[in-house]
């Protein structure tokens, strides 16, 4: 057999998208060196440097989950089906195929990292009697996962919710991931924050929540941080684990930046390649009585909100009839908003300002899917976006890992 030099070796595997590159570890030793190394990743980086795009989804939380719109066929990553086919995958032959044992796991959260927080229950004699708790943190794509037990105490009693994982990266390299979540002893009133650390395989102390917070079902995380909206709807809150000597701990408090103005949708964020994104349309009552609507966009800087785009547009339904979605990550001048109206995803050019009312079940050649977005009251919304590059999951203080199949 003829073996090409590593570097002309890297060169020509880094040209592939990740999804065909990661099997051809397999080939060879000298593959997988080659794949493995720091220099291939930057070089991978370096070739897709413009190809702004990657893979994402949006799920819909809670039991009951399910994929409404997904992008996947991109040339970073490759793949030929949706993300949430990779996350049942998974589901169904790590957890719940497993022999002598019956497991049901709900994915509760979702990383930049690409990674997914599974809620793990595990049973025995064919789910009658209650075994144990634990909590997955995994690459649905790669199946690399980890396993961590839940906190003896709330095992089978209490209150125990599992709401954010935070990865925090290094070179490249993810080096250490925390996990928050909800915890009472006894009620709700008493609700606190437990955080676990990879770098220590531990549980914290209840964190006390400050009365600007309430419980949230889902988190947005980004660049090592988690946000979510205070209890009014006015504020970000943010927790900023890298902020330990602030009077307020690792709660950071942002203002949205039309506090003043009329808008019509109610807060929510976005991301948007690694910047947290927001998005509302603001009207404005002239001298002549005539209101104009503007979609504005801001991007969360230094921990203020810059603005980026205002627009004129024409969605002119009742207050709150729309949710914002997220802005696509394939083009940057759509943005995509759910009407409780007419229960249908629109789509709006950030351009122009003009909107496209989507059928269900759309297809496209190039790898996007529009199923059914049919939604009870009440429903939350989670954007799940692979990065531009496979992390690997960090393995530290006998966390019990599952090799990459």
């Amino acid at each position: 057999m003829v073996f090409l030099p590593d570097d002309l070796c890297a060169t020509i595997l880094s040209r592939l998208p990740i999804k065909v590159f990661t099997s051809f570890k397999l080939v060879c030793k000298q593959w997988n060196s080659v794949v493995e190394s720091l220099i291939f990743r930057d070089l991978f980086i370096s070739q897709h440097q413009n190809t702004q795009s990657s893979a994402w989804s949006l799920i819909t939380g809670g039991v009951d989950r399910r994929e409404f719109l997904a992008h996947y066929r991109c040339k970073t990553w490759g793949l030929e089906r949706s993300l949430d086919s990779y996350i049942s995958s998974f589901l169904t032959y790590k957890l719940e195929n497993q022999r002598d044992s019956y497991r049901r796991g709900s994915v509760v959260a979702y990383s930049d990292a690409g990674f997914v927080l599974i809620d793990v229950s595990s049973y025995s004699h064919a789910g009658s009697t209650f075994v144990r708790r634990s909590l997955c943190v995994a690459n649905p794509v790669s199946q690399e996962c980890i396993e961590i037990d839940a906190p003896k105490a709330f095992e089978n009693k209490g209150i125990f919710w599992p709401c954010g994982i935070a990865t925090r990266t290094d070179n490249g390299v993810v080096i250490s991931y925390k996990i928050v979540a909800y915890s009472s002893e006894s009620d709700i009133e008493s609700l606190g924050l437990m955080i676990y650390s990879s770098e220590t395989g531990l549980w914290s102390q209840k964190l006390r929540l400050p009365s600007e917070i309430r419980r949230c079902d889902y988190t947005i995380s980004l660049n090592g941080n988690l946000h979510w909206l205070s209890s009014n709807n006015n504020e970000l809150v943010s927790m900023d684990f890298n902020a330990t000597t602030k009077a307020s701990g690792p709660f950071r408090y942002t203002d949205f930046p039309d506090l003043k103005k009329r808008v019509k949708f109610r807060r929510a964020c976005t991301t948007y390649q690694g910047s947290l994104m927001y998005m509302n349309i603001v009207s404005q009552v002239n001298d002549d009585r005539s209101i104009d609507h503007k979609l504005c966009v801001w991007r969360l800087k230094s921990w203020e909100w810059k603005p980026i785009s205002e627009i004129s547009m024409s969605l002119t339904e009742t207050k709150y009839d729309y949710i914002p979605l997220r802005i696509n990550s394939f083009d940057a001048t759509t943005a995509y908003f759910l009407s409780k109206k007419h229960q249908r995803l629109i789509s709006v050019n950030l351009r122009n300002g003009e909107c496209l009312l989507h059928n269900e079940l759309e297809r496209s050649s190039g790898g996007r899917i529009l199923s059914s977005v049919h939604f009870q009251k009440g429903s939350y919304f989670h954007s799940f976006v692979l990065p531009q590059w496979l992390y690997r999951l960090p393995r530290q203080h006998g966390e019990k890992g599952v090799d990459i199949i």
